[in-house]
């Protein structure tokens, strides 16, 4: 019996299963379920390919002179503190490093059914309910704060306001100052991206087979939040994804199955917090606007191969390699839209492995109650660029009647 592997009906967290070239026999119905658990997404690959913390990327260093920058007032207490002697004190002056602490972890559910409709196609759909978890503190490090309060202290009631300043605190007013939803631990679940797909088999003999892709996303799921930093923000998205697979068998155990898939995003409207300059990392709420948003298309190239190890166990490693272009944003104002757009082209590497057990055989040789598959994946993005990391672990079970 040959099978279906829907490998991205999940929308943005999946393992995404390694991509086959089987669908379902003509009139088979195969509901199924999947299971799944995504880490790491706190770490990122910056421009230049490091994979750093989240919490140490967007981490602030609040020294003298980005303070002057992030409050004009702060300048008046830079000057002071210089005046006093020859050491240049307020240019030595640190508050200290700000460091947003993240720990999301990304759990999810998601029932699949497909069926084929004739020998060569089967369709599908996917409804991920997305379970998103993260831990979020603020703390302020490597501050030379209280070397100041001993020297300083008692002189004016500014300059004691000045130096009994919390970053953590006034980080939080100022966000609140500024419309921003707050900075807290989170829990939500909800329903994403509802995923539709087609798979057509446009070539097949002994030991070669040819498949065509298509998957439409639909946006069911949240929408972009300019006010919520800590938001996922990659929901509510209509995009098409169009995939070619080819599959060669050797050996008769061993299949090699090389891909290429192009996914189209589709141009939408978001209201957008617009930075007035390169400086202006969070825009005021009067700076929101109605943009045209066009997220970049994505390229992907890869190569999954399969191993029979008998009737039942089947594994299979994989390798991906996708390149995505930069966004783009448009709006009716003279405003800074190159700005939402920085560095939002990506690059990724990524692995895969699966394990899968099958009773179908055994199911038409009657030693088997149900024909059913289990797999088991895993996959991790080993490298890239603007892109996240993500560790992921998966759980399949497909039935069939």
């Amino acid at each position: 019996m040959a099978l279906l592997t829907f490998c991205a009906l999940l929308g943005p967290f999946c393992a995404q299963g390694l991509t086959s070239t089987n669908v379902l026999p003509e009139g088979i119905s195969s509901p199924s379920f999947r299971f799944g658990y995504i880490d790491k997404v706190g770490e990122k690959y910056t421009e230049d390919g490091t994979l750093m913390n989240l919490g140490d990327y967007k981490s602030v260093i609040f020294n003298a002179r980005e303070l002057v920058k992030f409050n004009p007032e702060a300048k008046k207490l830079v000057d002071a503190l210089n005046s006093f002697g020859a050491s240049q004190l307020g240019d030595e002056f640190n508050l200290g490093v700000l460091r947003v602490k993240t720990e999301p972890v990304i759990k999810y559910f998601a029932p699949v059914f497909a069926r084929g409709l004739t020998k060569k196609w089967t369709v599908g759909l996917g409804i991920p309910l997305i379970t998103y978890d993260n831990k979020i503190s603020i703390d302020q490090q490597f501050s030379n704060i209280e070397f100041y309060r001993q020297q300083f202290s008692g002189l004016s009631p500014e300059l004691d306001q000045a130096l009994n300043t919390n970053l953590a605190t006034a980080t939080h007013q100022t966000l609140h100052q500024k419309g921003y939803k707050p900075i807290e631990d989170r829990h939500e679940s909800f329903v994403g991206d509802i995923q539709v797909a087609s798979v057509y088999k446009l070539y097949e003999n002994r030991n070669q087979a040819a498949i065509y892709q298509a998957q439409l996303s639909l946006p069911t799921g949240p929408k972009y939040d300019a006010d919520d930093l800590a938001a996922l923000n990659i929901f509510g998205r209509t995009s098409i994804n169009n995939l070619f697979a080819y599959s060669h068998r050797f050996f008769g155990k061993l299949t090699a199955v090389p891909f290429i898939s192009y996914l189209v995003n589709i141009p939408d409207k978001v209201t957008a917090r617009v930075p007035k300059d390169e400086n202006d990392s969070l825009p005021d709420a009067s700076a929101k606007e109605d943009v045209n948003r066009h997220i970049g298309n994505t390229v992907s190239l890869g190569q999954n191969t399969f191993f029979e190890l008998n009737d039942a166990w089947t594994f299979g490693a994989g390798y991906e390699y996708a390149v995505k272009s930069h966004d783009e944003y448009t709006g009716q104002k003279n405003s800074r839209y190159d700005l939402l757009a920085v560095n939002t082209n990506t690059q990724a590497h990524k692995v895969k492995a699966e394990a899968s057990y099958s009773t179908v055989n055994s199911f038409f040789k009657k030693k088997a109650l149900i024909p059913m598959i289990l797999t088991v994946e895993i996959s991790d993005v080993i490298s890239g660029q603007n892109v996240e990391r993500q560790l992921a672990q998966e759980m399949n079970v497909m039935v069939f009647f």
